[in-house]
């Protein structure tokens, strides 16, 4: 689990604006599948309510691709990277 805090912002594919949300404290947690292979990172900012899952998809331990964010975060990465997968520079 990683504990951050930054600076977020709210934007959805139904609108080009982004709504700020503030500094907070978040945390990112990266949950595995059945094969141990990383599967979702759940990102909770509890202050705020609000809780986002990123689906990933990997090739050997390599990341081709993840869900539900525009942008993976830089925290994703590391959690991602600390658990011994590869994230394309691509990607970032």
């Amino acid at each position: 689990m990683l504990t951050f805090s930054s600076v977020l912002g709210l934007e959805t594919s139904m609108s080009p604006m982004v709504e700020r949300l503030g500094e907070s404290i978040s945390t990112m947690e990266l949950f595995t599948d059945d094969e141990n292979v990383p599967s979702m990172i759940e990102w909770d900012v509890e202050e705020l309510e609000i809780t986002e899952h990123i689906g990933l998809w990997f090739e050997g331990k390599e990341l081709v691709d993840y869900d539900g964010v525009f942008e993976l975060p830089i925290e994703a990465v590391k959690l991602i990277r600390k658990a011994g997968y590869k994230v394309p520079s691509d990607m970032l």
